[in-house]
């Protein structure tokens, strides 16, 4: 079963890299933008893709936050499963 999840753990994990890259790409690619469009000077220009780019930006640091929570899943995951093996090996050296 814990064998199964971590399957599964796998695919999303890989998906959600996908996810968070293609956000922070998005967010990257609204500040170019806005930059390259703005008057003012250099930190005029960058101050106001910042700010013009937030919601993107925000998508981004949501993708990557949901991303780190399912890499932590996983890895709890990976310890129970050889916590389990450890307590299987254990019971088969006592019955040995």
């Amino acid at each position: 079963m814990v064998g199964k999840e971590l399957s599964k753990a796998s695919t999303a994990i890989h998906s959600l890299e996908l996810a968070a890259e293609r956000a922070e790409l998005e967010a990257q690619a609204r500040m170019d933008s806005v930059y390259l469009t703005a008057d003012g000077s250099i930190e005029d220009r960058k101050a106001l893709a910042r700010q013009k780019a937030l919601p993107e930006r925000d998508k981004a640091v949501i993708a990557k936050a949901e991303l780190n929570r399912a890499k932590m899943k996983a890895k709890h995951l990976e310890l129970e499963q050889m916590r389990l093996m450890a307590s299987l090996k254990s019971v088969q050296m006592e019955g040995a």
